[in-house]
């Protein structure tokens, strides 16, 4: 690496394609659970004022509402997640020069970018860097008695030569040894 040129590390084609793949995988799944939910629900309707009608017990059929209720709210909750998982595949990028990493998630609101793991970490101050999930995280704190702002957790999805990006923050970073 020359100096003052930094290396860029973004999600490769395949791995973008993939995240776009799941994204619209769990949309078609969520929509056409919905779609059969509506379809059926006249006839559970229909079914439950018939037994109400003969005096039969009609908790069986709150339940298979409730159920389906909570089918839509979870399917949601994971079309959400999908779509999260799609903005910071896309989004991504991790760029390393002489002075340390930086993360960011382009595609996300600065905020919510910050709190999933974007930021900048000079060298000096990279204490770990662990597997969590399907995260790396790069831990700040390596530089004893500092007194500054609170370092952030850098957190890499996907990137594009992972290996390669991971073997520099290890010849790079002061604090780190392979062997951690």
């Amino acid at each position: 690496m020359s100096a003052g040129s930094p290396l860029v590390f973004r999600p490769s084609f395949a791995q973008r394609a993939m995240a776009m793949l799941l994204f619209a995988g769990s949309w078609l799944v969520g929509v056409r659970a919905l779609a059969q939910i509506m379809e059926r629900l006249p006839v559970l309707r229909a079914s439950m004022k018939m037994a109400e009608s003969a005096g039969e017990p009609t908790w069986s059929f709150w339940i298979a509402v409730t159920a389906a209720i909570g089918a839509v709210v979870a399917g949601s909750l994971l079309l959400l997640g999908t779509l999260l998982g799609v903005l910071m595949v896309e989004g991504s990028q991790v760029l390393v020069d002489e002075l340390g990493v930086s993360v960011e998630h382009n595609a996300l609101p600065t905020s919510l970018a910050r709190k999933l793991g974007a930021g900048r970490l000079l060298w000096k101050r990279v204490s770990r860097l662990e597997r969590s999930g399907p995260f790396f995280v790069l831990r700040g704190g390596g530089e004893p008695g500092y007194t500054g702002p609170r370092d952030p957790n850098l957190r890499i999805l996907m990137v594009d030569e992972l290996e390669r990006l991971i073997l520099t923050i290890f010849e790079r970073s002061p604090n780190l040894k392979p062997e951690d």
